[in-house]
């Protein structure tokens, strides 16, 4: 009679879910770096890690439905003249929409001599001889002007603080015939250097935060060779550069951050912020995304912890990570 064949082993089908649970973490990891990726540069890291540590430390969807009924005020942020830095500093998508808002009011003062678009370096803010009227070979601003400069200044404080801001002087192609400034390209630095100190000193613009240029006749925005384009050409732009293009200017970033920070705390303006529920504002997809895998996250975790080690043997012998 033959021997009767002894039982296979059950194997424990759910030793997957060990694994499983680290991959899980991971891939959630993973996706909060890509999309922190998508929105800051290297340099934000230091700020978004900080975050990121203070946040999984306080478990902050312990009240999940609590976060969820209140997203709109908590990834509003504050409203008021002067924005969170760290939300200006990080957000890509701030920087567009401040740059749509601005462009858009600067094109209801088009009667005082304004205009704006924005191109690959960032928002540009030309204001012409009607806005700045300079006297001829000079670079000193009148009453009007500081009335027209006032108002560009509201507009951009109340979105950029701590962006760079380049002011471009430029001039047509007369020559000067005499004068303070030997040349077109003295008069343009002059020009542009004029419209700055005003922003730093009736503003409070940090100084640090801006480029000064004189580029004389070399950019024309049409042909020098009518009274009426040569007036076109006599401009000054101020240029609101894309966060992205920081690293152009050798200035130091850190440095007027904290500058910034400083001069709004002793003026009382809170700017402390949440980089973490800065990068995700107004997108509830993700938000519910990330909410939906800590609930599976958890759920898992919980139920194998609840296993005992004997659940895991496989032919009598303990996995390597029970060892």
């Amino acid at each position: 009679m033959a021997k009767k064949k002894p039982a296979e082993e059950h194997e424990n089908l759910e030793r997957w879910l060990v694994s499983y649970a680290d991959f899980m973490t991971l891939l959630f990891a993973t996706f909060v770096v890509l999309y922190a990726l998508a929105q800051t540069d290297v340099n934000s890291y230091k700020s978004l890690e900080e975050s990121l540590k203070k946040a999984f430390s306080q478990n902050i969807f312990d009240d999940k439905q609590n976060i969820m009924d209140g997203q709109d005020s908590m990834f509003e942020g504050q409203q008021g003249a002067t924005n969170p830095l760290m939300l200006e500093y990080m957000s890509q998508k701030y920087e567009q929409t401040s740059y749509e808002e601005i462009k858009d009011n600067v094109e209801n003062l088009k009667q005082d001599g304004l205009s704006a678009e924005v191109d690959d370096r960032g928002l540009v803010i030309r204001m012409n001889e009607q806005a700045l009227q300079f006297k001829p070979g000079s670079a000193e601003l009148n009453e009007k002007s500081y009335a027209i400069l006032s108002k560009v200044a509201k507009i951009i404080k109340e979105k950029f603080s701590i962006h760079y801001i380049e002011v471009e002087g430029h001039t047509d192609s007369d020559p000067l015939a005499s004068g303070k400034y030997p040349s077109n390209w003295e008069l343009s630095s002059a020009r542009a250097s004029s419209v700055i100190r005003f922003l730093i000193q009736n503003h409070g613009f940090n100084k640090d935060v801006f480029i000064a240029t004189g580029l004389a006749d070399t950019i024309p925005i049409v042909a020098n060779n009518s009274p009426a384009n040569k007036a076109k050409n006599r401009r000054v732009e101020i240029i609101i550069l894309k966060n992205k293009n920081k690293n152009l200017s050798k200035k130091n970033m850190a440095k007027i951050l904290k500058d910034t920070q400083l001069m709004q705390k002793k003026k009382g303006i809170k700017v402390e912020t949440d980089p973490t529920k800065d990068l995700i504002k107004g997108d509830s997809e993700l938000l519910k995304n990330v909410i939906d895998m800590t609930d599976r996250y958890e759920t898992e975790t919980k139920r194998l912890n609840s296993l005992d080690n004997n659940d895991f043997m496989h032919d009598g012998e303990k996995p390597e990570f029970l060892e």
